[in-house]
């Protein structure tokens, strides 16, 4: 009997290691893709100097954002599902209008992929909190509250989020702080 549980927990373990490691790889994958200079290059240089989109305060997920989450009780993995999907659906927003010839395009769909790939892997419980938060995003567009933002700015955010939420688990090494310990 003893055996048994301890043969149990053992491939529980392991099937547990096996999912944080296909994870991490994602992620890493991901935290390349978002590194400085690509995002500059595709959404900085590649998009008029003041081009701005229009999007839902939601869907502006800064750190504090997540911070803020995170001391009213929401848990990691449900802040990773949160920002999954909100990234998702910014990325969809930017490729909508783009040209299929644009120097951005091809980017973007490779960070659509990365993005359905990771979300493969996460919770479907939520909160009510972040169910609010999600019922607020599937509203029509024309509703609630706006703000303006370049996109270069949110995938800026997109990749500090990454960091903060996986740097741990999946040990991200973020560069900007590694040259300042230089």
């Amino acid at each position: 009997m003893q055996r048994g549980i301890l043969l149990f927990l053992c491939i529980l373990a392991l099937g547990r290691t096996a999912v944080i490691y296909k994870r991490c790889q994602v992620t890493r994958a991901l935290n390349d893709k978002l590194l400085y200079d690509k995002r500059l290059t595709y959404l900085g240089d590649y998009f008029p100097k003041d081009y701005k989109m229009i999007v839902r305060y939601e869907e502006v997920l800064r750190c504090q954002n997540i911070t803020s989450l995170i001391n009213q009780g929401i848990t990691v993995e449900e802040l990773r599902y949160l920002w999954g999907i909100v990234n998702e659906d910014i990325l969809i927003k930017i490729k909508e209008v783009l040209p299929d010839r644009h120097p951005s395009f091809g980017y973007i769909t490779e960070l659509l992929k990365i993005f359905k790939e990771l979300l493969l892997d996460t919770i479907t419980h939520q909160t009510e909190i972040i169910q609010d938060i999600m019922e607020r995003l599937r509203k029509p567009d024309d509703t609630g509250p706006r703000k303006s933002v370049r996109p270069k700015a949110l995938l800026d955010n997109c990749f500090r989020v990454l960091y903060a939420l996986y740097e741990e688990e999946c040990n991200l090494c973020n560069p900007s702080s590694r040259l300042m310990a230089l």
